[in-house]
């Protein structure tokens, strides 16, 4: 079995360092990022990092948007303009518990931390190599977090058995119109996935922006934070999940 290479921090793509700079200055803990090209096929790398609280998730959201917002498109190696950083779904933004972000090239998850240790995509993808981020020792440990309380209910799992495909990418593209001002899809209710394990099936039209696993509840109860609910708290995880 050949050995596996070593990737570095310099072979990210900026856009994804400028998400890992941002996640850590609103507190994000344990980045780790996964290189997926050669086992997923969906997509090149996947940053998973964990908060201390449902708010402190919220606010990395927040902090990893607002700076990819700014974040200028490469040029491609011919010189040719390159295509701007474009969210395409989000999953996870009302309850804060697993947000889970699609750059395209790059999937970002945030995890409540004891959210993400139940259920250790980091073992499911041991395969895949990892990137030597090389950052302090204090943001990579996140072993004071093991004693956060996990919630009453645990979050759907965020898609399927391919690591968080969202449902646009089982369907040609031209099934499913992203309208990013609401983080929302529009679907062709006449196209039909190759996979769509929820139980409402494609005629129903999605419940969410990502396929749940079959059997799983489609539908979060909980609505999302008012503007002016968001704008009242602190996103720097001061306040402690409270289960």
């Amino acid at each position: 079995m050949p050995e596996q290479r070593t990737w570095t921090r310099g072979e990210l793509p900026a856009a994804l360092n400028v998400a890992i700079e941002a996640a850590i200055e609103r507190g994000a803990r344990a980045p780790v990022v996964l290189r997926l090209t050669e086992v997923a096929g969906y997509t090149d790398w996947a940053l998973l990092m964990s908060a201390r609280s449902d708010r402190q998730v919220r606010g990395v959201v927040e902090g990893v948007r607002e700076a990819l917002a700014q974040v200028e498109p490469e040029p491609t190696p011919e010189g040719e303009p390159g295509h701007p950083v474009r969210l395409l779904g989000a999953d996870g933004l009302d309850h804060n518990l697993w947000a889970l972000l699609d750059y395209d090239d790059f999937l970002i998850h945030v995890f409540y931390h004891p959210v993400r240790r139940h259920y250790d995509l980091e073992s499911m993808w041991s395969d895949a190599p990892r990137v030597e981020l090389g950052l302090p020792e204090d943001v990579l440990d996140a072993s004071d977090l093991d004693a956060l309380d996990a919630p009453e209910v645990m979050p759907d799992y965020r898609g399927e058995a391919e690591f968080g495909g969202f449902a646009d990418e089982f369907v040609d593209d031209d099934d499913y119109d992203y309208d990013d001002e609401d983080d929302d899809y529009d679907y062709d209710e006449d196209a039909r996935p190759l996979s769509f394990p929820n139980e409402g099936g494609p005629e129903d039209g999605p419940e969410s922006e990502r396929v749940s696993p079959a059997g799983a509840s489609a539908a979060n109860d909980s609505p999302a934070p008012s503007s002016d609910e968001a704008a009242g708290e602190d996103d720097d995880g001061s306040d402690l999940f409270e289960s």
